[in-house]
């Protein structure tokens, strides 16, 4: 079955005009966001970045697999490729606390733009990002992404907005949409997420969140990993893959159907295994604990010149090596700590192979963090809404006042 870069190729020379924008070329925006480009790109068409890109020496052994073959795909593509860069933000930042962020904007018609956040890249700063993500509501780059929001909005105020992301990005998608203002929500079309990590109930239990969440989507692969993270209270659909577990994190390798995805029937039992067994580490660990654990960790990486994840992956022994030793520099408590989690993760896992789950309504099992409620995912046909405004009694002064009051104490 086809994917989103046979969809490419298929209706790639379909304008917005003709093929109105849909969740496939979302999920497209939100994994070029990936490519090495910085902020030279702006007021260049994304098949002029493409060509730049493809004339590199590095560009044979550096961009290979889906993303060598988007590379040259766009020139030949008008409907993205003639899209125009507004704006491309990189950062990468240790204080106030570790942050791995980029963000561009994109010129889809002449009144509608579009925002991508991207994910964790193999930076160790990301990967300690990911992690407090584990046990923090909120974290730094979650702020970032908002005001980068609002700076776009601000600069162009006439434009109504889609906001998209993958994995860490979606998350950070949707997070900015529940943290804007009523105005600014009412100019967000979607928020569309593509196996990000839920929330904690202390973000999705604001009124920010409760209001904006019918904008929100959520796309997960029947066997996510990432995505069954924390709690989806928005609408979730579940996505066809047949790639293998682990490789089903990149939206280019879902099932597409003409200009849709391919809907599954519901999580996979090892997702959902998997699912249960991090609630259950959750539960097992205290945040305190877990932060002092996170912390120690990445500060052994950094002392032993380990910044990217490639220096422990790309060979496999060398790389167990490595992270062998770091670990063994742990304090004795610590290192206790996290062998303790993989082998907690590991047991609760395979003691639960054959959980039974629920059937009809519940049986997108396992439940949310709070297991008395109900459950995380919720299976709806990808249909694509109408325009959602938002009540207009909650549209005064006073409500728009508070809420940049309340949004630069949070930036102090």
């Amino acid at each position: 079955m086809a994917g989103p870069l046979d969809y490419l190729r298929w209706r790639g020379d379909f304008t917005f005009e003709q093929n109105p924008f849909n969740s496939v070329d979302a999920s497209l925006f939100a994994s070029l966001i990936y490519l090495p480009v910085d902020k030279s790109a702006a007021g260049h068409t994304l098949s002029e970045v493409a060509k730049r890109l493809r004339s590199l020496p590095s560009f044979q052994h550096q961009m290979h697999d889906e993303t060598g073959a988007e590379i040259l795909l766009l020139p030949e593509s008008p409907r993205l490729g003639n899209v125009k860069i507004l704006n491309w933000t990189n950062r990468m930042d240790t204080k106030p606390a570790p942050l791995q962020f980029t963000a561009a904007t994109f010129r889809l018609t002449d009144h509608t733009i579009l925002i991508s956040y991207r994910g964790t890249d193999s930076s160790m700063i990301g990967w300690n990002e990911d992690m407090n993500m584990n046990y923090m509501p909120e974290i730094y780059g979650q702020t970032v992404a908002t005001k980068y929001l609002y700076d776009i909005a601000k600069k162009f105020p006439n434009d109504e907005i889609y906001l998209v992301g993958h994995s860490k990005g979606g998350n950070f998608a949707q997070f900015a949409l529940s943290n804007s203002s009523i105005a600014l929500q009412n100019r967000i079309i979607q928020a569309l997420s593509f196996d990000g990590p839920g929330f904690f109930h202390q973000v999705y239990s604001t009124e920010g969140f409760k209001r904006s969440k019918s904008k929100m989507k959520t796309y997960l692969p029947e066997s996510s990993i990432i995505g069954t993270m924390l709690d989806h209270p928005e609408r979730v659909l579940i996505v066809k893959s047949d790639a293998p577990m682990k490789d089903q994190h990149d939206p280019r390798r879902w099932k597409v159907g003409r200009d849709s995805f391919v809907m599954a029937e519901g999580l996979t039992t090892g997702a959902r295994v998997l699912r249960h067994s991090l609630i259950h580490f959750n539960h097992s660990i205290p945040d305190a604990k877990r932060s002092e654990m996170f912390s120690a960790l990445f500060d052994a990486f950094e002392n032993s010149d380990i910044n990217d994840v490639n220096q422990l992956t790309t060979h496999k022994i060398i790389g167990t090596y490595r992270l062998g030793r770091i670990i063994m520099s742990l304090e004795p408590d610590m290192r206790q700590i996290i062998t303790g989690m993989f082998n907690e993760i590991w047991t609760t896992y395979r003691n639960n192979l054959k959980l039974p789950f629920t059937e009809g309504e519940l049986n997108y099992y396992p439940k949310s963090n709070d297991s008395a409620k109900a459950p995380v995912f919720f299976e709806f046909y990808a249909k694509n809404h109408p325009k959602v405004k938002l009540p207009k009694e909650l549209f005064t002064k006073a409500a728009r006042k508070k809420h940049r009051r309340d949004f630069h104490e949070k930036r102090k």
